[in-house]
C-alpha cells in the first residue's frame, strides 16, 4: 500500500515524505493501515530497488493484497499527480477506502462541487465479469469510474479492454516506468471514417489502425506523454491530437457529402496543416477561378482548345492570366513543384475532387 496513518492520525503517502521520517515510525511501530488499524512497516525504497511503501506483517489485513507490482504502485503515483495538476482545488488521495461501493480507489478524486471520481490503474488481467461488477457497483453509489491499464496489457487481447472500448469508448495505457510517463489512447472509428482517410490524398496525418473491433469499426491507437492528456468534466480523456483529429475528420465528412465546392470549408480544413499564406495567395484566388468556370482547363485542353471548338478570344485572354497568375506565383516562392504539394493537400473527396484534378491542370499551364 502507498498510504498509512502516522503517529498523529494524519495519511501519509509514500515518497510524499521523508525516507527518514517513515523509517523512524516504522521502527516506532507509529504507522497504521488506514482499513484495519493495524501496524505496517516501511519497506522498498531507492536501495531495495522496488517502489517505496507501506506492508503489515503477512496476513493480516483482508483489505490488502499487498502484491502489486512495481509499475501499479508507481502508476498510482504518476496518476495522483497528473490529476493534482489539472484539479488543484479538488481533493485528490491514494487508495481511498469507500464504504459504498465498499472498495479501495486507487486514485479518489473529490471535486468542490461534488462530484466523485474513481482512477483505477489495472496492471493485471481481470475478468470480463469482475470488471463489470466494479464498474456497476461505482455507478451506483454515483462515482464516476474511470479505468487506465498498464502497458504490460497493450498488446494483450481480454475481455475486460474491450469491455471498457465499449462503455467509454477508449481507454488509455500508461507506462510510468519512463520519464516522462508514456501513454496510448485507443478507440474504435467507424469503418466508413477510415475509408475517407484513405481516399485523401494526404492521409500522412492517418493513425495507427490496430484492426477491426467489431464489424463495424477499426481500433485506432496515438501514442504520447501522460502530461499530453487530461480529463474533462465528464472524465472523458482528452488529446489535442485526437481533439483535431476528430475535428478534421468532421469536416472531411461534410466536404464529401457535400453538392459544391465551399470556400469557407476548403479553408477551415486545410488551415489546420497549412500555412496562412498559402491560403491567401494560393488557395483563395484558385477556388474563386475554380467555381466561375469549373471545366475551363478541361473542356479546351489545357487551353489549346479542341477539335471544332477552339477558345473564345475571352477564353484565351483568362488561361493567359493564367500563366502570369502562375509566373507571379514562383517570383513568390510557389513553384510549380510546391503547388503540387498544394494540390495534393486538398481532400479528394466529394465536390473537392474535381478541385484537386483542376489544380493539377493548371499547374500543367507552367
Amino acid at each position: 500500500m502507498l498510504v498509512a496513518y502516522g503517529p498523529a492520525g494524519q495519511p501519509v503517502i509514500a515518497g510524499e515524505t521523508s525516507l527518514e521520517e517513515l523509517q523512524r515510525w516504522s521502527q516506532e511501530r507509529a504507522l497504521y493501515c488506514p482499513n484495519c488499524r493495524g501496524i505496517v512497516h516501511v519497506r522498498g525504497g531507492p536501495d531495495k530497488r522496488t517502489q517505496l511503501h507501506f506492508a503489515h506483517q503477512k496476513g493480516e489485513c483482508a483489505w490488502s493484497t499487498e502484491a502489486e507490482s512495481v509499475r501499479h504502485a508507481r502508476g498510482k503515483m504518476v496518476l495522483a499527480r497528473w490529476l493534482r495538476e489539472q484539479f488543484p482545488r479538488a481533493i485528490v488521495t491514494l487508495e481511498e477506502r469507500l464504504p459504498e461501493p465498499n472498495r479501495i480507489a486507487d486514485i479518489f478524486v473529490a471535486h468542490p462541487a461534488g462530484e466523485r471520481w474513481a482512477i483505477e490503474f489495472q496492471c493485471a488481467p481481470l475478468d470480463v465479469d469482475e470488471w463489470r461488477h466494479r464498474h456497476t457497483a461505482y455507478r451506483n453509489a454515483n462515482i464516476l469510474d474511470t479505468w487506465i491499464i498498464g502497458n504490460n496489457r497493450r498488446e494483450k487481447q481480454e475481455a475486460f479492454l474491450e469491455a471498457i472500448i465499449a462503455t467509454a469508448h477508449e481507454v488509455m495505457f500508461l507506462d510510468p516506468l519512463v520519464t516522462p510517463p508514456r501513454i496510448w489512447l485507443r478507440w474504435p472509428v467507424p469503418r466508413d471514417t477510415v475509408q475517407t482517410w484513405q481516399q485523401e490524398t494526404g492521409s500522412a496525418w492517418v493513425p495507427t489502425l490496430e484492426g477491426g473491433v467489431g464489424r463495424s469499426a477499426y481500433g485506432t491507437a496515438l501514442s504520447g506523454q501522460l502530461q499530453d492528456v487530461r480529463l474533462d468534466e465528464r472524465g472523458n480523456l482528452i488529446h489535442p491530437v485526437r481533439t483535431a483529429l476528430d475535428a478534421r475528420t468532421r469536416l472531411l465528412h461534410k466536404m464529401n457529402v457535400a453538392l459544391a465546392v465551399d470556400e469557407a470549408m476548403l479553408v477551415a480544413y486545410l488551415r489546420q496543416h497549412v500555412s496562412e499564406e498559402a491560403v491567401r495567395i494560393v488557395i483563395l484566388p484558385l477556388v474563386r477561378a475554380y467555381v466561375r468556370d469549373p471545366e475551363l482547363l478541361r473542356r479546351y485542353n489545357y487551353g489549346r482548345g479542341q477539335l471544332e471548338q477552339p477558345p473564345s478570344e475571352e477564353e484565351k485572354l483568362r488561361l493567359q492570366r493564367a500563366r502570369y497568375w502562375l509566373s507571379s506565383l514562383a517570383q513568390q516562392g510557389f513553384t510549380a513543384t510546391r503547388l503540387q504539394e498544394l494540390a495534393k493537400e486538398i481532400p479528394f473527396v466529394g465536390p473537392y475532387r474535381a478541385l484537386a484534378g483542376y489544380m493539377e491542370m493548371l499547374v500543367a499551364l507552367a
